[in-house]
């Protein structure tokens, strides 16, 4: 049987998605916790998962897509980078650790899609 490429492009969300069911199971069952932690265990690792992986492939696609000057998009993505500083900056004093975690994560996400685009540029000028 023929695979499509987009067929690819799924594996690593299915990959993630086992990931979080297994490690929020191991981690519920370790800890003795009901159903419903579980639930809310796998819910929160997956979201960990997609806060780091998605948002900054995304918008590059989109300012590809829209096809912004390599200057507008190092602005976009460094407007993108201090929100999601401000973010950890305004959680990490608050009782939502859960929140602080994701937008530790969101301020990854952002750092790498800052320094994807920069050797993406560095790389056309080369050519």
């Amino acid at each position: 049987m023929k695979h499509l490429r987009g067929d690819r492009l799924w594996l690593p969300v299915l990959w993630m998605v086992e990931a979080c069911v297994a490690v929020g199971a191991v981690l519920t069952l370790a800890r003795g916790g009901s159903p419903g932690d579980m639930v809310l265990t796998i819910a929160f690792l997956f979201l960990c998962g997609a806060t780091l992986t998605l948002p900054g492939p995304v918008l590059r696609r989109l300012m590809a897509a829209v096809r912004l000057s390599p200057t507008r998009r190092r602005l976009v993505l460094q407007l993108y980078l201090a929100l999601a500083a401000a973010a950890v900056a305004g959680t990490l004093g608050t009782a939502r650790g859960w929140a602080a975690v994701l937008a530790i994560l969101l301020t990854g996400n952002a750092l790498l899609a800052l320094e994807l685009e920069s050797r993406a540029e560095i790389g056309c000028e080369g050519d």
